[in-house]
C-alpha cells in the first residue's frame, strides 16, 4: 500500500508538470515546433516593418518641419551678417563724408596740428578704423593716425609714405567731390608685406576739396574689419556655419585659418577649386539674389551682396565700386534620421525590436497552445464520436438481441413443446391399437408448431439481413462524377408508376442540371429509402398524397436534397426518436425500425452532409439532405457507427 501511493504521488506531481510544459503533438518541445517559430518570425517581421515604417514616416514629416527650421535659422543668420555689414560700412562712409567736409581737414596744408586733432577724436568716437590717412594729389601721405589696441599714434613724418602705386588710390582719383570709394576687403599690407597678426581691412576713400573748388588731396580711412568678420563661422550650437566669400570663391571669413585670404598668402585655397560643384551652385543660383539649396546632405541659404549696397550711399556713382560681389553663405546639415540615424534613434529601435520579438515569441507560443488547443479538442471530439458510435453500436446490438429474442424464443418454446407430442405420438404408435384420430389430431399439431417455428426464424433471418445490410453497405460506395438532378429525376421517373398504383403522386422539381463529385449510390439509396419510408408511414387513411423530390442549389458548396410529403406529420414529442435504431412511430409497421438510422448514418459518414427533418401533424413531413457538391476525400472510408 505505500508503494502504491508514493507511485500516485510521483505519477501526480509529473502529470503537474507536463501541464506547465507547452509540447508539440509530435512530443518534442515548443521551441522545436515550425509552427511556433513561423508564428514567431511572420509577428516579428510585421511588427518590425512596421515600426521601421512607422519610424520612417515620422521622421520624413519631422525631416521636412526640421529643414523648414533650419531654412528660417540660415535665412535669419545671413540676414544678421548682412546687417552687421552694412551698419558698419554705411557708418564709415557717413563719418568718412562728413570728414572731408571738415574746416580743420580740408585746411591741412595750411593746419596739420589741427587736422590731426580732428582725426583723433574721429579714431576715437568711431572705434573701427585702424589708419586715417590724409594723402597728397600725388599720392604721397600727409599725415596719418594709427590706431594700435586702443592706442593711437601719430606716424613721424620718415614713416610716412608713398601710396600713389596702390589700387586703392588710383579708383579715389576718379571721384567727385562728395564720392565715396569703398575697396575689396583684404589683409594690411605695410611696406609690401602683410601685417602680422592678419589684420582685414577695407580701405574707404574720398577727395578733399577746398573752398574754392580746388582738390586738396585725398582723405583716406582703413576701416578694420576684424569685429564684424569675427562674427562668422560655428555658431553656438556647433552646427550652423556662417562663411564669407568673396568673387573669386576665397574665404574671408567663417573657416579655419589655413584656408582664409588665400589670394594674399599665396596658398590658392579657395571654394572655386576645392567645392567646385558647390561654388557653381551659388554662383548660378544668387543671379536673381538670395537663395535656399540643398547639397551633399547639407542645407545652405546665400545672400549676395555689392560694396555698392554696402556703402549705403544710394547713388551707384558716388561709390565706384565696380560691381565686385560678396557672397555671406550660411550651411547646416540637411535633418536626414533616416539615412544617418542617431545613437538615440538606434537604441530606440533596438529596444523596440527586443519587445517585438518578444511579443512574437509569446504570441508563437500562445499561438501553438491555441492549436494544440484545437487538435486536444479534435481528438476530444473524435473520441466523443467514437464513444457515441460504440452507444449507438451497442444500442443497436441491445435492439437486435432484444429483437431476435422474441422469436427465437418462441422457436425454442414451440420445439419444446413439439418434442413432447413427438414423445407421446410415439408412445401412442408403439401400441398395438392405434386410435387414428388422435393421431391426425397429433400430426396436425405439429404442424401448426412447425409453421410457428418457421414463422419465427424467417423473423429472426429478416432480422439478421437487416443488420448485416447497416453493418457492411457503408464502405461500398465510389465517388465519381455526375448530374445530380438527372440522378434523382431518374429515380422519381422509375418509382412513378409504382406508385401511383398506391395512390400516391410523386413528382421531382429542381435545375435540369446540378454537377457533382459524390457517392451515387448512396445518394439513391437515402432518397430512396426517404421516400419508401413516405410511402409506408405518411398517408394513412389518407388520399391525394403527394410526395416531392426537390433540388435546391444553395452555393458554392452544397447542393439541398428535400423529400417532401402531404401526409399526417409526426408528433413533435418524437421528433427526436426518428433516428434511432428499432424505433417506428407505427408499431403495426413490418419493418425494423433501422430505415432511418441508416440514412442518417449514411450521409453523415458517406457523403460528408447532414439530415434535417421538419414536420407539423396533419400537413406533412420534409427530410432535408445537405449534399457537399465535392465529397469530402475518404469519406466514405469512415467507420459506420454500425459496424462490427
Amino acid at each position: 500500500m505505500p508503494d502504491r501511493k508514493a507511485s500516485a504521488k510521483l505519477a501526480a506531481a509529473k502529470s503537474r508538470s507536463r501541464a506547465f510544459e507547452l509540447m508539440s503533438p509530435a512530443g518534442r518541445a515548443w521551441y522545436q515546433n515550425a509552427m511556433f517559430w513561423r508564428t514567431a518570425v511572420i509577428v516579428f517581421i510585421v511588427g518590425t516593418t512596421s515600426m521601421l515604417g512607422s519610424w520612417g514616416i515620422w521622421q520624413f514629416f519631422e525631416g521636412k518641419r526640421q529643414n523648414d527650421l533650419t531654412a528660417r535659422q540660415l535665412l535669419l543668420d545671413t540676414v544678421t551678417h548682412d546687417n552687421t555689414l552694412h551698419r558698419w560700412f554705411e557708418a564709415a562712409s557717413q563719418i568718412l563724408r562728413i570728414a572731408a567736409q571738415n574746416k580743420s581737414i580740408r585746411d591741412f596744408d595750411q593746419q596739420p596740428d589741427a587736422a590731426i586733432e580732428q582725426l583723433r577724436v574721429i579714431a576715437k568716437e568711431a572705434g573701427r578704423f585702424s589708419q586715417l590717412r590724409i594723402l597728397a594729389n600725388d599720392g604721397t601721405e600727409q599725415l596719418r593716425l594709427d590706431s594700435k589696441f586702443n592706442n593711437l599714434e601719430v606716424a613721424p613724418d620718415e614713416s610716412l609714405q608713398d601710396k600713389s602705386e596702390r589700387y586703392y588710390f588710383t579708383a579715389t582719383t576718379k571721384l567727385s567731390s562728395g564720392g565715396v570709394y569703398i575697396s575689396p576687403i583684404d589683409l594690411n599690407v605695410e611696406r609690401g608685406e602683410i601685417e602680422t597678426p592678419w589684420r582685414p581691412t577695407a580701405r574707404l576713400g574720398t577727395p578733399i576739396t577746398a573752398v574754392d573748388g580746388r582738390r586738396q588731396g585725398y582723405l583716406v580711412f582703413n576701416l578694420d574689419m576684424g569685429v564684424p568678420l569675427s562674427e562668422f563661422g560655428l555658431d553656438d550650437n556647433q552646427v550652423t556655419r556662417t562663411e564669407l566669400l568673396n568673387a573669386d570663391g576665397y574665404w574671408l571669413a567663417g573657416v579655419t585659418e589655413d584656408r582664409l585670404w588665400g589670394f594674399m598668402t599665396g596658398t590658392s585655397v579657395n571654394m572655386a577649386r576645392e567645392q567646385n560643384e558647390l561654388w557653381q551652385t551659388i554662383v548660378g543660383s544668387t543671379a536673381q539674389g538670395p537663395t535656399t539649396f540643398v547639397h551633399n546632405h547639407r542645407l545652405y541659404h546665400v545672400n549676395p551682396l555689392t560694396r555698392f549696397e554696402l556703402s549705403g550711399l544710394g547713388d551707384r556713382e558716388s561709390a565706384q565700386d565696380g560691381g565686385d560681389r560678396l557672397y555671406i553663405l550660411a550651411s547646416a546639415p540637411q535633418y536626414n534620421r533616416i539615412v544617418s540615424p542617431h545613437l538615440s534613434d538606434i537604441v530606440t529601435l533596438s529596444v523596440g525590436g527586443g519587445v517585438i520579438a518578444i511579443l512574437s515569441l509569446i504570441i508563437g507560443m500562445f499561438n501553438l497552445h491555441r492549436q494544440q488547443s484545437h487538435l486536444a479538442q479534435q481528438r476530444i471530439a473524435a473520441h466523443l464520436v467514437s464513444e457515441r458510435r460504440m452507444a449507438s453500436l451497442g444500442q443497436i446490438v441491445a435492439g437486435v438481441a432484444h429483437e431476435m429474442r422474441t422469436p427465437i424464443g418462441n422457436a425454442v418454446t414451440v420445439i419444446s413443446t413439439l418434442g413432447a407430442h413427438l414423445d407421446d405420438l410415439s408412445a401412442k404408435l408403439g401400441h398395438k391399437e392405434i386410435d387414428r384420430q388422435a393421431v391426425v389430431d397429433d400430426v396436425g399439431y405439429l404442424q401448426k408448431g412447425v409453421k410457428i417455428v418457421q414463422k419465427n426464424l424467417d423473423r429472426t433471418v429478416t432480422l439478421v439481413g437487416h443488420f448485416h445490410q447497416t453493418a457492411t453497405n457503408q464502405s461500398n460506395h465510389n465517388r465519381r462524377r455526375f448530374d445530380l438532378g438527372s440522378l434523382l429525376d431518374d429515380l422519381v421517373q422509375t418509382m412513378r408508376q409504382q406508385y401511383a398504383k398506391a395512390g400516391i403522386t410523386i413528382r421531382f422539381e429542381g435545375p435540369q442540371t446540378a454537377p457533382v463529385e459524390n457517392y451515387s449510390d448512396a445518394i439513391d439509396q437515402v432518397v430512396l429509402s426517404l421516400v419508401s419510408n413516405a410511402k409506408s408511414h405518411a398517408f394513412a387513411n389518407r388520399t391525394d398524397a403527394q410526395i416531392t423530390v426537390r433540388l435546391i442549389d444553395l452555393d458554392e458548396q452544397f447542393y439541398q436534397i428535400e423529400v417532401e410529403d402531404n401526409g399526417v406529420g409526426i408528433d413533435p414529442a418524437l421528433h427526436e426518436r426518428v433516428f434511432e435504431p428499432f424505433w417506428t412511430a407505427n408499431s403495426t409497421s413490418p419493418g425494423s425500425g433501422l430505415g432511418m438510422a441508416v440514412v442518417g448514418n449514411v450521409v453523415e459518414t458517406v457523403i460528408g452532409g447532414n439530415v434535417y427533418m421538419r414536420s407539423v401533424v396533419d400537413e406533412g413531413t420534409t427530410f432535408s439532405l445537405l449534399i457537399p457538391k465535392l465529397a469530402p476525400k475518404g469519406a466514405s472510408g469512415q467507420k459506420s457507427g454500425f459496424s462490427i
